[in-house]
């Protein structure tokens, strides 16, 4: 029993020591204190990234909200003071590509699930907020996973740690659609034992499944066109299209309302999507590589088209 004791008081303190270093969002993150209403950060090395570095600089909060930036701010009346003597202070990263705060990833059972939407499935209570903040990353591209050719909808939240989901949403950014390439979508290393395999099982049926989702979805932006031409010159008793939420992103891909987020492993995959997205009028903004891939089409080269795309070329 003695023996039993002098162990159980190191191991209840490592069980504390754990619960304080992992499990930080106990009471205090879903009730998070009040912060100041004016904060003032002095004699930092401010890294501005677009205007240079500023030495023994200032910036200046208010409402949560960056009000000024210089090399010498004075305190406003009842402002909190921070002296950041010796540390450098920089602008939040942008994760372009992440799956933190969600409760699911793939919806894999279709090549084509342009109907989920990863702002229905955030969680706000997920460690990876808080441990990514602790890192520098304040904003993040919520994708859905790569298992699909065309996947779900995504988001762009602000990691506000201890506020609920519907907080946490960028406000103004424009949403996105996850698309997959190569092995993922084509399942070369998956398979349900006792079940067929889903189409598509080749980089070329990956290539169709996407070009055959968007002839559809032009054919469906046509149908409703159509009808609200004909609904404003004031045509009574019309029927209006059936709509088809699986259809309904790719229209926004189509008239520049949604950006298409394209993971990727090899050049002529690269190559095969942007072809197929300018033989539909739409532009890839973020192809975030799984091993690493770099743009080897040279402006005025076969396609004669410049892509206006973003590179991300660290492994995941």
């Amino acid at each position: 029993m003695l023996k039993a004791n002098r162990l159980r008081a190191p191991i209840l303190s490592l069980l504390c020591v754990l619960r304080l270093v992992y499990f930080p969002h106990s009471a205090s993150a879903a009730n998070p204190p009040d912060s100041p209403t004016v904060i003032l950060i002095q004699n930092a090395t401010i890294l501005t990234v677009s205007h240079g570095t500023i030495e023994h600089g200032s910036i200046l909060i208010r409402d949560g909200k960056i009000a000024e930036v210089g090399p010498s701010i004075s305190a406003p009346k009842d402002a909190q003071v921070i002296d950041a003597a010796g540390q450098f202070v920089m602008p939040g990263i942008i994760d372009c590509h992440s799956h933190i705060a969600a409760e699911s990833i793939n919806e894999g059972s279709v090549s084509v699930s342009s109907m989920v939407n990863m702002a229905e499935i955030l969680n706000p209570d997920d460690i990876d907020i808080y441990r990514d903040l602790a890192g520098g990353v304040t904003a993040a591209n919520i994708l859905h996973g790569s298992a699909n050719s065309i996947g779900g909808q995504t988001l762009v939240i602000k990691l506000r740690w201890g506020q609920p989901a519907a907080k946490l949403p960028f406000e103004g950014a424009l949403p996105g659609i996850k698309f997959a390439l190569g092995e993922n979508p084509k399942r070369s290393n998956f398979s349900i034992p006792g079940q067929p395999r889903r189409y598509p099982a080749t980089r070329m049926g990956v290539e169709e499944t996407i070009r055959g989702a968007f002839s559809e979805a032009r054919d469906y932006k046509k149908t409703w066109d159509e009808y609200n031409k004909r609904f404003a010159a004031g045509e009574k008793n019309l029927i209006p299209p059936r709509r088809d939420l699986r259809l309904e992103p790719l229209v926004e891909v189509l008239e520049g309302k949604r950006y298409v987020h394209s993971h990727c492993y090899r050049e002529d995959e690269i190559l095969m999507l942007l072809r197929v997205a300018k033989e539909f009028g739409f532009k890839v903004r973020n192809w975030p590589p799984r091993e690493w891939a770099l743009p080897l089409f040279p402006i005025g080269g076969p396609t004669k088209w410049k892509p206006t795309t973003r590179f991300r070329t660290t492994r995941r």
